[in-house]
């Protein structure tokens, strides 16, 4: 019987209920066979028993937000407390348990601030503790107490010294005097009043361990000896105490020092294992072009797909389960592929044949994490990128490979064939500021400039004629004047170019001579099918013939002879002499193009608009895709072909495009507009292809294991120190690997993935996201205001409207907008036609109303009278509240400083940051001196463009 994955873990007497399947279990202090208490639709966390062990509260996400729980301790319906739709965490109960207490940072200005909560296990207003800012508590005898400020999982950040370690605040006799309890260099966590003394989590000497002091914090002891893993959110009844490491549970008796590990058994079917089918275009990650352009490789969740645009099977190629591909291309017969795979235990090609399904894996070939996989046109022969800035180019017939170039300053991008098989162009970064185009001659391995250093090149692309070479490059340097203030800046910056790859062509924008249209075609003549009034190519095309060419089989005699003089063509030919003075800008605007390719007879061009980097503050608004434009080498035009793209590729023979849009996949005749049709459904005539045709099968104990071995592999390869800071990795990766077999739910695989990457001791080593299992979500509605229970009248009356930014909407308390007249004192009567009472407060009616108008009965305070208003719920009123605090802040600056001090607040050094620190500077910056408050910054990259403002000097 498997023993699970165990976490949070909490006592009373002899009993001991935990969180394994993301669900609650209830064991005794023998250990053995634990019993589930809850049967959940989404994850819960932080269960704690009432004083008298008769009830068990807990953080659950039945409706979407982390909120609080309260059920029978030994099982039974659970009933919803709060409705804050905030981070929160239960602490435990007060000591009399006629209250629940939990953290959370409902109601505050900033995400990182957390303050103390208590609710009634029979619902109501919840009520905030005057004790600050704090996320952990335990009560001693006399009152006394102890806080945790800054209290996280050390496990997740293990050996961490910073700024925000964990550290505890003792108020010993109840009298509201706290002071610090203890100076020890460690993360501290969990406290715990035991008795006379007060225990608590410490990796002040290497690995997170159970210690205690006395409430005065003298006689520190360590009582735990744990070599491997941290000991995790202790908790106690306070008599004893449990916790958990390397997911075993663990009883720990201070009256005798013993400390026993559990065995424990759990009758569970384990159904977040169970084989489920995801959406291909979900979790799509790259897609690829026949040669010919009637099919599509793609790789979503993993897994490796071909199929026929819009007829046929989906075929799936590789292994079914526990692997990894990536970069499915079609080698250039049209039949074969070849992909990156992680099979072996780290990446390697894999080249399959569907004839015979067949596969080979190249293993002796080692290139780390590749980044980029391109198909030569002509042989079998791939190049690949790699995280290591190598360009290396792998035989697959001889199973042989060269690294034919490496940068010492970044990354190596954008490869590209030449038609003829023999070159390769590709973006090289030649200095920390620079980057051009490159060239490779495969058959000598000689690399070349093709463009001399400007600023940034790169997405180059051949000409399909082996005429000009395209890239795209940062060489307009147009400045735009800022609209807010005195700057300039490069919005767009970016032009198409073109190199002549001859020194004998000239420029393909400057027009020349030519006879009328008309004139043309009396020369061409009447031999020319192509030119002829009711040719073949005008006939429409039998059943039979387009079903020849939906297999990709017969073309017609004129296409196998178009192809057969393709394959015929000389090899290409480049002056390498005087080749980047041979690069002409294509006459298009600059703008943020994103990628160039060449087809016969025109080039295409993938333009972003240009857009803020703050998200937009309602859900509907997604970003924006670019758009497509092409330009005519024959007519010289520049024309729109396409909106709403994210990305394009056009098929090796240049007939075929495909693009990306919002996680679809839609295939066109290059070069041209998307034919006219009012049906976005998939099929031929709109072009778009139906994803939902690829079934893609999930077990995730294979995915997991999987998704392990390449996270430590991301880390080995990606890490900034090649010693790992001293981590023996390889052990690491042995210690933990054996916990995947225990892991039951996605969430559980993320907490190990914090904990395994936990002991590099780093910042910014992350696990975000997943496929996590999932409840509904009913977004919560806000009103922006503080509410204020009035038991004398069964009032909820408005205690505080936030004020905010009463010019923007979404910045402040919809009562504020004109009309409203609602004022400080006057109750909320109903919401939406339902009566607000003791037992429902107006948050749980602002359930699933965000961005809704809803309807408020208000009794004003003055007058007694009632009246009905309307108003628009927020979705969150944080931005409400931080908009108020940073003006209540600069009013007490410019007060206190008689108007000699300017305030300035930056929540972050990232886009939010700087935009906030540019509204403050902007208007403080004349006062003679600036208070800059980095107080609860969240960290990002642009803090030297924030020094560069307030070093200036002013000199008049």
């Amino acid at each position: 019987m498997p023993q699970g994955y165990i976490r949070f873990p909490d006592i009373h007497q002899d009993r001991i209920v935990f969180v394994s399947e993301d669900d609650l279990w209830l064991i005794t202090d023998t250990g053995g066979r634990a019993e589930r208490l809850t049967a959940a639709v989404d994850e819960i966390s932080h269960p704690h028993f009432s004083p008298d062990g008769q009830l068990l509260a807990f953080v659950g996400q039945e409706e979407g937000p982390n909120e609080i729980y309260v059920m029978p301790a030994l099982g039974g319906p659970a009933q919803r407390l709060t409705y804050q739709a905030a981070d929160c965490r239960v602490l435990g109960w007060t000591p009399t348990g006629d209250e629940i207490l939990y953290s959370s940072n409902a109601g505050q200005y900033i995400n990182r601030f957390h303050v103390i909560y208590a609710i009634s296990p029979d619902g109501g207003q919840p009520r905030q503790l005057p004790l600050g800012m704090a996320n952990a508590i335990s009560y001693g005898p006399e009152g006394g107490i102890v806080l945790g400020r800054n209290i996280n999982e050390p496990a997740r950040w293990k050996r961490y010294r910073g700024g925000t370690v964990g550290h505890l605040w003792c108020d010993a006799h109840g009298t509201g005097h706290f002071q610090r309890l203890l100076h020890l260099k460690g993360n501290l966590a969990s406290p715990c009043w035991v008795g006379d003394r007060i225990y608590f989590l410490s990796d002040h000497e290497g690995i997170a361990n159970i210690y205690s002091c006395t409430p005065q914090g003298e006689n520190v002891r360590r009582h735990t000896n744990l070599q491997d893993f941290y000991a995790r959110n202790l908790s106690s009844d306070g008599k004893r105490m449990v916790f958990h490491a390397g997911a075993d549970l663990y009883l720990f008796e201070p009256a005798s020092e013993n400390l026993h590990r559990f065995s424990v058994e759990l009758p569970s079917l384990r159904t977040q294992l169970n084989r489920k089918f995801v959406p291909a275009a979900h979790y799509m990650d790259s897609y690829a072009l026949h040669p010919q352009g009637y099919a599509t490789a793609i790789t979503t969740r993993g897994k490796a797909f071909t199929m026929g645009n819009w007829e046929g099977p989906v075929i799936q190629h590789g292994e079914q389960d526990g692997v990894r591909y990536r970069m499915l291309e079609w080698l250039n017969d049209g039949k074969r592929l070849v992909t990156v795979s992680d099979g072996i235990g780290r990446e390697a090609l894999v080249v399959s044949n569907p004839e015979d399904a067949s596969e080979k894996t190249l293993s002796e070939i080692e290139f780390g994490r590749a980044v980029s996989l391109v198909v030569s046109p002509t042989d079998d022969v791939v190049a690949i990128t790699n995280h290591r800035n190598e360009l290396i180019v792998v035989d697959l017939e001889s199973e042989k490979s060269i690294i034919v170039d490496k940068s010492d300053f970044g990354r190596i991008s954008g490869p590209a064939w030449s038609p003829d098989g023999k070159w390769l162009a590709y973006k090289f970064d030649d200095s920390n500021q620079t980057s051009v185009i490159k060239l490779c001659n495969l058959e000598t391995g000689e690399t070349h400039f093709a463009t001399d250093p400007v600023l940034a090149d790169f997405s180059p692309s051949f000409d399909p004629e082996g005429k000009y070479l395209y890239f795209l490059g940062k060489r307009t340097f147009n400045p735009v004047r800022d609209n807010l203030h005195f700057d300039l800046s490069f919005p767009k910056g970016v032009k198409p170019y073109a190199i002549m790859l001859r020194k004998d062509l000239p420029s393909p924008f400057i027009p020349v001579p030519k006879a009328p249209p008309g004139k043309e075609k009396e020369k061409e003549g009447n031999g020319s099918k192509k030119q002829q009034h009711g040719s073949e190519e005008d006939l429409p095309k039998k059943p039979e013939d387009e079903a020849k060419e939906a297999a990709g089989g017969e073309h017609g005699e004129q296409e196998q002879e178009d192809e057969a003089n393709e394959d015929k063509k000389p090899s290409l030919v480049i002056d390498l002499e005087g080749i980047t003075s041979r690069v002409l800008p294509f006459p298009v605007s600059e703008g943020r193009y994103g990628s160039v390719q060449g087809i016969k007879g025109k080039a295409l061009f993938l333009l972003f608009p240009i857009e803020g980097a703050l998200p937009s503050p309602t859900d509907s608004d997604e970003p924006k895709g670019g758009t497509i434009y092409s330009y005519d080498f024959e007519t010289h035009k520049h024309e729109w072909l396409l909106d709403n793209v994210n990305s394009f590729d056009v098929s090796r023979d240049g007939k075929t495009l495909i693009y990306s849009a919002r996680n679809r996949l839609r295939a066109l005749k290059a070069g041209e507009k998307a034919p006219k049709t009012d049906s976005n459904e998939p099929n031929r005539e709109s072009g778009w292809l139906d994803l939902n045709r690829v079934k893609v099968s999930i077990q995730p104990a294979s995915e997991w294991k999987q998704m392990f071995a390449e996270a430590w592999r991301l880390q080995r390869e990606h890490f900034w120190a090649a010693d790992m800071s001293g981590v023996d990795w390889q052990a690491i990766y042995d210690q933990y690997a054996p916990l995947v077999e225990r892991v039951s739910s996605r969430a559980e695989l993320s907490d190990l993935f914090w904990e395994l990457q936990g002991e590099l001791g780093t910042s910014h080593a992350y696990e975000m996201g997943g496929d996590r299992r999932e409840g509904p979500h009913y977004r919560q509605g806000f009103l922006g205001v503080d509410w204020q229970y009035d038991s004398e009248h069964e009032r909820y009356r408005i205690g505080r409207i936030v004020q905010g930014d009463i010019w923007d909407s979404n910045a402040t308390s919809p009562l504020n907008m004109p009309g409203i007249n609602v004022t400080v004192g006057d109750a909320v009567l109903a919401i939406n036609g339902q009566r607000v009472n003791p037992a429902r407060s107006p948050q749980e009616l602002l359930v699933y109303q965000a961005r809704n108008e809803v309807q408020l009965t208000i009794e004003s305070a003055e007058t007694k009278e009632t009246r009905v208003v309307t108003v628009k719920a927020l979705a969150s009123e944080r931005e409400a509240r931080y908009r108020e605090w940073v003006e209540k802040n600069r009013e007490a600056v410019h007060t206190l400083s008689n108007g000699r001090v300017g305030y300035i607040h930056i929540p972050d050094m990232g886009s939010d940051g700087y935009s906030k620190f540019h509204r403050c500077y902007l208007a403080e910056y004349d006062y003679p001196a600036l208070l800059v408050d980095v107080r609860w910054n969240g960290g990002g990259n642009v803090s030297s463009l924030l020094l560069e403002k307030l070093a200036r000097r002013r000199i008049g």
